[in-house]
């Protein structure tokens, strides 16, 4: 079964994220590089079965270090990996122009990231396992922007609103309403 995660922000939907794991690196693919002890170990090109590619580096038949997944599907992520998980710096990005840049831990969007939709909203701030969740920053194609407090991707706590009409509202939020 495929492990996604589906969030809510706001009226958009944060697309869906391929945190499966990659499939098992032995036998299922056709691995090119550096070996240690009968392992993949250093600098190496791993194609699986399914079309999927990694080009990087490797840790003991993990994917450890900076490289580069490539998804059969078109998705790709750039940046650093700890024991086959997205960990550190990365850049994820979707085919139909849709990408997350920013912060990973344990193969989730955690710290600082900007996620940007291919309708031109965007969320720049921080995240908590995948989640909009602390100080962030949302701006929306149709000119609307909020800056304030978010938890488990809905404005919860203080924010400032301000509409592409001019109409700005500073207070409190709860669950994405104004109090």
């Amino acid at each position: 079964m495929k492990n996604i995660n589906i969030k809510k922000l706001t009226d958009t939907k944060l697309k869906l994220t391929n945190n499966k794991k990659v499939e098992e690196h032995v036998h299922t693919g056709v691995y090119e590089g550096e070996r240690k002890d009968g392992k993949i170990h250093g600098y190496g090109t791993y194609t699986y079965t399914n079309g999927t590619k990694y080009v990087g580096y490797w840790k003991e038949n993990t994917m450890h270090g900076e490289g580069t997944l490539t998804w059969a599907n078109g998705e790709k992520y750039i940046g650093s990996w700890k024991d086959d998980e997205k960990y550190g710096y990365g850049i994820y990005t979707w085919p139909d122009g849709e990408s997350y840049v920013g912060n990973w831990e344990n193969d989730l969007k955690t710290g600082h990231g900007i996620y940007s939709w291919s309708n031109g909203d965007t969320y720049a701030g921080d995240w908590l396992e995948d989640n909009c969740h602390g100080y962030g920053i949302e701006t929306l194609s149709n000119g609307d922007k909020y800056i304030g407090e978010w938890k488990n991707n809905m404005k919860n706590g203080k924010g400032m609103h301000i509409s592409s009409n001019g109409e700005v509202f500073i207070g409190e939020f709860i669950n994405d309403k104004r109090l």
